[in-house]
């Protein structure tokens, strides 16, 4: 009994838990991410002229007139950013522009395809008007007949 008893905290203390692969692989994506997101910080604290941690104003206090040229050259560096903006708004709106021609070409390809149909269907109910027009005992008119046949004897040879 006794040994029965010590096993059992030594079980609990021992416990190694290991996380399945899946989340393990999670774990470490998250981890990733945050490392570039820090390192996307740290990066854009350097184009800045500043370092991490907010040495900033020992950065502008240690250069003294250099600190106003780093607030011009930031001023100059938003100029680029903001001329990037509109140029990604111009190409936007040429997207837009583009994909807007395109729906109208489109628009209009149905437009056409759709009337061609139409006209299609009307022609084909006044053939078959024709061809069911009957004599009072009860025969095909041989006029009609004759013209849906010279029509399309006229369509084959055109």
């Amino acid at each position: 009994r006794a040994g029965l008893v010590s096993m059992a905290p030594q079980s609990r203390s021992r416990s190694t838990y290991v996380p399945p692969a899946w989340k393990q692989q999670r774990q470490k994506k998250k981890q990733v991410e945050r490392w570039k997101t820090v390192g996307k910080y740290k990066q854009l604290l350097r184009k800045e002229g500043s370092a991490p941690g907010g040495a900033a104003p020992n950065v502008q206090a240690g250069g003294g007139g250099g600190g106003g040229g780093s607030n011009a050259s930031i001023g100059k560096r938003r100029k680029p950013a903001g001329s990037a903006q509109a140029l990604a708004r111009k190409s936007w709106e040429e997207q837009q522009r583009e994909v807007e021609a395109a729906r109208e070409e489109e628009r209009r390809a149905h437009e056409e395809r759709s009337q061609a149909v139409a006209a299609a269907q009307r022609r084909r109910a006044e053939t078959s008007a024709k061809l069911k027009k009957r004599t009072r005992r009860g025969q095909p008119v041989l006029s009609n007949q004759v013209d849906v046949i010279l029509q399309k004897l006229g369509a084959g040879s055109s």
